[in-house]
């Protein structure tokens, strides 16, 4: 077993060098696949591919879903700014032996959007609405009594007015449980697929033969652009538990094709594994700056958050989460979760 942990640990870091080195930044679409899920992780630091479990944890690690000893469900809601905002839910149910399946949705929106053209820049011809959407199936496993592993494949489209356009992506992902103080690691292989190009009677134009004062048609090719392929090691571990108290830290590196890489923090508080205080910090913004002044862009990346797992009996439980994200010149995000556990 040791040596499979370490031939999965040198294909990932071999993968991650790869992303690494890719010249091509910020050229991905699909980017609303990496606007993080759920309350609780986005508190800490946007670290969740070692602590999520359940339908929690089919955005950020599928191999924690067969973590859930029974079905759970999560909604999870998310305003941006600007009119944005993005809805999400996530269910997981374990089938004895077979494993555990999950279903997920993701739908962000992006308001009603003034039309203009060419003729009209100040717009006065109407609105048109665009949004982005994911279609998730997730089977997870528990592998040995140490390791769980999973998959994720993803159906995806992305409207704006006229154009639309569809792709699929997987996620991989593995957790090793070492048993010592809860010690995890896990590796996490996210929205890898084909390229993908926008289509449509929106990138139709007609025009006039100036000899013979015909009509025709011609269409506009959209350039193909990648998904926002990434790759997530990280570990959590408890620093401090006893019967009414705990503290679990976590450590999360990410390493892509579209972006600079991030390292995320994270801490949770429990008492009485009831009521939990969070707090992290992730490096994404980190070089946000004040156009203006040049300087940093404030507490950019700070993240802290609050929530209660309440156990109505042995067989159900909820939770209700909340999450906040400074995200430096766009300001706080606020997230909202809630959970049902059988």
């Amino acid at each position: 077993m040791k040596s499979k942990i370490l031939a999965l640990a040198m294909v990932l870091l071999y993968a991650s060098s790869t992303f690494a080195g890719e010249e091509k930044r910020g050229t991905a679409g699909f980017m609303f696949l990496k606007v993080p899920m759920g309350a609780r992780e986005v508190s800490m630091g946007q670290s969740g591919i070692t602590t999520s479990m359940g339908a929690n944890a089919i955005y950020w690690n599928p191999a924690n879903v067969s973590m859930a000893t029974g079905p759970s469900f999560q909604v999870s809601y998310l305003n941006h700014f600007a009119g944005i905002s993005t809805n999400y839910a996530a269910l997981s149910f374990p089938m004895s032996d077979i494993g555990t399946f999950g279903l997920s949705f993701n739908y962000l929106s992006y308001g009603d959007i003034t039309k203009t053209d060419e003729l009209h820049p100040d717009g006065n011809i109407g609105n048109y609405s665009a949004y982005d959407l994911a279609f998730g199936f997730t089977y997870s496993k528990q592998i040995t009594d140490r390791v769980n592993g999973g998959m994720t494949v993803k159906f995806l489209n992305s409207h704006i007015d006229q154009v639309d356009a569809s792709a699929y992506a997987f996620d991989f992902g593995f957790t090793y449980n070492t048993d010592f103080k809860g010690l995890k690691m896990s590796f996490v292989v996210s929205n890898l697929g084909p390229q993908s190009t926008y289509s449509g009677d929106g990138l139709l134009r007609e025009t006039t033969d100036p000899l013979t004062g015909a009509t025709t048609y011609f269409a506009y090719e959209s350039e193909p652009f990648n998904l926002p392929a990434a790759v997530n090691f990280g570990l959590s571990m408890d620093l401090m538990r006893n019967e009414q108290n705990s503290v679990t830290g976590m450590l999360e590196q990410n390493v892509n094709s579209f972006q600079v890489s991030r390292t995320n923090f994270g801490l949770e508080y429990g008492f009485q594994n009831m009521f939990f205080a969070r707090a992290g910090y992730s490096s994404a913004l980190k070089k946000d700056r004040d156009y203006n002044t040049g300087n940093d862009a404030g507490m950019s990346g700070l993240t802290m958050g609050a929530g209660v797992d309440y156990k109505f009996n042995d067989s159900f439980g909820a939770t209700v989460d909340y999450g906040y994200l400074n995200m430096g010149l766009l300001g706080g995000t606020h997230r909202f979760s809630v959970g049902l556990k059988f």
